[in-house]
């Protein structure tokens, strides 16, 4: 019988398959919010939520990631700089 691969050498394939896949795309979604740190800080400073924030840059296709990715950029990038 032919040699099988085993499940932690299937999953180890995997692993690396799916990490490469993903990474560009979470780069992409870095870059985007980045493109738009100024207008949020601007949204900020004037009164509208984070939520109202992400829900228009969404609508309008400039992020295409979620809400709590959003808030995640936010603390890093703008809360905690």
């Amino acid at each position: 019988m032919a040699a099988e691969k085993s499940f932690r050498d299937e999953l180890a394939t995997w692993v690396a398959q799916s990490d490469q896949a993903e990474r560009p795309q979470r780069k992409e979604a870095l870059v985007a919010f980045l493109a738009g740190r100024a207008d949020v800080i601007e949204a900020t400073a004037a009164g509208y939520t984070r939520k109202t924030i992400w829900e228009h840059l969404h609508e309008a296709g400039r992020v295409s990631f979620l809400y709590e990715t959003f808030l995640k950029y936010v603390r890093r990038h703008i809360t905690n700089s």
